[in-house]
């Protein structure tokens, strides 16, 4: 059979069959493309009727950054077809936090603002800048007025309602705070478990500037109570001493319950744990390079000087000065109360908390402060203990009357903590607005100081325009205290109370109203001619409002509302700390013209040039080397940025070690809390330091020790010509720059636990308790500045000036061993 007569059958079946099933194939695509139109278009009506229906029973939650809600809303809007209602509300619920975030700063905030910022920079930095200490004192003494004027316009609701003191009625004010803060917070969960939005950080955006514009307070972590146990802390001069006295008084046995607070938040010891620490590897974490100024570094915001939040930067300014003015010479009992009442559970701690996870940033910096803070074994049951030892302790020595006037002293320190907010903005309440379900903040009812005369008349007059203006101002955009105006001049809810507070708010609407100044301001040139509101109030009218606005330029005097408070009788001069009066070079410590080449190459090596003070001790001469050498260390917490470091964690063990408290620095250690106030109790003897068996010692012999600072000086005064008196001015002056001359201190210190502390001589002095305490301490010190000096001797110079200092010490021990 012909080959190619066979290849025409198949050629002509498969041309019919193409023929036949084409037409075929486009009729299924055409019913397929039609059903799957079909389909969607009804899924699309379904998703949209779903949507309208749910927005009608809650607001968007808005959840991730504000350019992804951004365009999530035009999708919404362009693609979807969402109602635009919805967008409206989304639009409000930003604009709540937004007008938090950039509410209005006045012309005198902003001064007050870069003061502030000058002062933080200084005080962060104080060894470079000393005249920063009275500024410190200028400015306490301002937030003290300020805070004690304000608390005393309604003071059952602070504080002040205590006014006798007793353990009880401080336990029961601090339990009612507590609860409050706990009880908010379960209202807080019940209303997200309902659908309401965040109330705190709408935006992951918000949550980060809010973070970064809080670092200011964090970067003082602790700062409060920096000065609050030194050699300055005892008992004031010329107190009465009983026999079952604590050394020290009450004044150091509630410092050192006080001090132990600022040792766990710097970490106690342990670099990983330390706040600021934390707080800032937190930033950095959010920052794209992985980067984060540091505290003590100028213009580490970011911010031009009167940029900021003014409230966080105050807030931080007080923790700091109180903190460097926390010895018994200053404001110790106030320094107390302070850091009890900043240590109390705050709402916005677990709002912060919650959110931040929700928004997926790491919250481990405030869950830590809400673990470590707890009023049983935490932080604030430390910080009552500390209080109720002290007025305890001044009531046995000093009588009740003496006990109240430091109770008021204490009450102005919880006020002043607790009338600076320290965040950016508050948690802002929800609540479902029963007609168009829709999420609506709840406006929140500030304390009301009574009206004036021309405040209610302003109030009255406002009520009467609301009916005659209503939905007038539904055009209007401006908003007051983050609420339309329509909001407030609402006739259906408008009251005297509502209206009250929004003739306070409207005043500090700038350019609007310009305090002391009707013509400067815009209201009322809006209510004249050429306004918009011409004619709308009378000339009577007009009148009220000018009159209203010329009042608020008379400022009550603030000034003296502590001093008053306090009592007259307790105005105490607050003599300026005895300053550096002259410039000592390290190297000139070591008195001796040993060259680098003929230097120790190790510790081991410089050991064992140790003279340990083997013969019995000239006691008035051991004396103020002793109280001089526990004092080397103590300015360094005065910079929590600074401190924040290796070489800071390594000092902070040194001061444990010297102060009597127990090493905890390795990541299996716990932090003790109120371990060691149970010790305390069971015994004093259990946490004695230094500073205590040293005035133990001394006093056993009949010899009031030169234990303050003041009564070194005066000793180093009289005894001029002794070279003992020279090493302990030297050694005085080097304190006050700690961390320029860190090298020679720790030197110093290392010198004085291996040849002294636990020498044969100082031995012979002490009680057997004494000796197993003084040979821990001198082991622990020697431990740490070993590991510091593994760390820190390859910087340029650092072990010339070590090995000076610590040469400094062998040469002088001679001369009274």
């Amino acid at each position: 059979m012909d080959s190619s007569i066979l290849a025409v059958g198949p050629k002509t079946d498969r041309s019919i069959f193409f023929l036949i099933t084409t037409p075929l194939l486009l009729l299924l695509s055409y019913l397929i493309h039609s059903a799957w139109s079909f389909r969607q278009s009804k899924a699309a009506t379904r998703r949209s009727r779903r949507i309208s229906e749910e927005s009608a029973k809650r607001p968007t939650i808005i959840i991730g950054d504000e350019g992804e809600l951004k365009k999530q809303k035009k999708e919404t809007a362009a693609e979807k077809g969402v109602a635009t209602s919805e967008v409206v509300e989304t639009q409000r619920y930003l604009g709540i936090f937004e007008a938090l975030e950039n509410s209005e700063v006045t012309r005198e905030e902003k001064e007050r603002l870069r003061g502030d910022k000058a002062l933080y920079h200084q005080l962060q930095n104080i060894e470079n800048h000393p005249d920063a200490t009275a500024a410190a004192r200028t400015r306490l003494s301002q937030l003290f007025d300020q805070t004690v004027h304000a608390a005393l316009q309604s003071p059952s609701s602070t504080i002040l309602a205590v006014n006798t003191y007793t353990p009880r009625a401080l336990e029961q004010h601090f339990v009612r705070e507590h609860t409050s803060s706990t009880n908010r917070y379960e209202a807080y969960l019940a209303r997200r478990k309902q659908g309401g939005p965040r109330e705190l950080f709408p935006t992951r955006e918000h949550a980060v500037r809010w973070l970064r514009t809080a670092a200011v307070v964090k970067y003082v972590d602790g700062g409060w109570v920096a000065n609050v146990l030194g050699i300055d802390t005892c008992a004031p001069e010329g107190s009465k001493t009983l026999g079952s006295d604590y050394p020290g008084g009450p004044e150091r046995r509630a410092g050192k319950l006080a001090w132990q607070v600022i040792s766990e938040e710097f970490g106690d010891g342990d670099l990983d744990k330390n706040h600021v620490y934390v707080y800032n590897e937190l930033l950095k974490g959010l920052h794209p390079s992985g980067e984060s100024a540091t505290g003590d570094e100028s213009h580490f915001d970011g911010m031009a000087e009167d940029q900021g939040s003014p409230r966080c930067w105050t807030a931080a300014i007080a923790q700091q000065c109180i903190g460097l003015l926390s010895s018994t010479e200053d404001y110790f009992p106030e320094a107390l109360g302070f850091n009890m009442a900043y240590e109390t559970l705050p709402y916005h701690l677990l709002v912060t908390s919650r959110e931040l996870r929700e928004l997926k940033i790491d919250d481990y910096y405030f869950a830590l402060h809400i673990t470590i803070d707890n009023p049983d074994s935490g932080h604030a049951a430390i910080a009552r203990a500390s209080v109720d030892r002290y007025l305890e302790g001044v009531r046995v020595r000093d009588g009740q009357e003496a006990m109240e006037r430091m109770w008021r002293r204490v009450q102005a320190g919880v006020v002043l903590a607790d009338g600076l907010p320290t965040t950016p903005w508050a948690p802002v309440d929800f609540a479902v607005d029963p007609i168009t379900r829709i999420w609506k903040p709840i406006p929140q009812k500030a304390v009301v100081v009574g009206p004036t005369d021309i405040e209610s008349r302003l109030v009255k007059l406002l009520g009467r325009k609301a009916s005659a203006a209503e939905k007038m101002h539904c055009p209007s955009r401006i908003l007051i205290k983050g609420h339309t105006i329509e909001y407030w001049l609402a006739p259906a809810t408008f009251t005297f109370d509502k209206g009250l507070e929004f003739v306070r708010a409207l005043a500090e609407k700038r350019p609007w109203v310009s305090p002391g100044s009707s013509p400067k301001s815009k209201l009322v040139q809006e209510l004249e001619w050429g306004g918009r509101m011409f004619g709308a109030f009378s000339r009577d009218e007009v009148n009220v409002v000018k009159r209203w606005i010329e009042s608020l330029g008379k400022i009550e005097s603030l000034e003296g509302s502590y001093e008053k408070f306090i009592g007259l009788q307790e105005k105490h001069t607050k003599n300026a700390r005895p300053q550096p009066n002259r410039q000592i070079s390290p190297t000139s410590l070591a008195r001796s013209a040993r060259s680098s080449s003929e230097l120790p190459r190790s510790l081991s090596s410089l050991a064992s040039t140790a003279t340990c003070a083997s013969r019995p001790l000239d006691i008035k001469h051991f004396a103020p080397v002793w109280f001089t050498s526990i004092a080397l260390l103590e300015r360094f917490p005065l910079s929590p940025a600074k401190f924040a470091s290796p070489l800071g964690s390594s000092v902070l063990r040194i001061l444990r070690a010297q102060l009597g408290f127990p090493a905890l620095h390795t990541n299996d250690d716990i932090c003790a809390g109120m371990d060691d106030v149970h010790a305390e109790m069971d015994g004093p003897a259990n946490v004695l330091g230094l500073w205590e068996i040293g005035d133990d010692m001394c006093r056993r012999r009949g010899i009031t020790p030169p234990a303050t600072q003041v009564e070194l000086l005066d000793w180093i005064e009289v005894n001029q010509s002794s070279s003992i008196a020279t090493f302990c001015d030297d050694m005085l002056q080097l304190r006050w720059s700690p961390y320029t001359h860190q090298a020679t201190l720790l030197g110093l210190v290392y010198g004085f636990a291996v040849q002294l502390y636990r020498s044969e001589g100082v031995m012979s002095m002490a009680t057997t308790e004494e000796r197993v305490i003084l040979s821990r301490i001198a082991r622990e010190i020697i431990d740490t500045t070993s590991a510091c000096v593994e760390e820190q001797s390859q910087v340029k110079g650092w072990w010339e000036h070590f090995v000076g200092g610590y040469e400094r010490v062998t040469k002088e021990i001679g001369t009274f061993a």
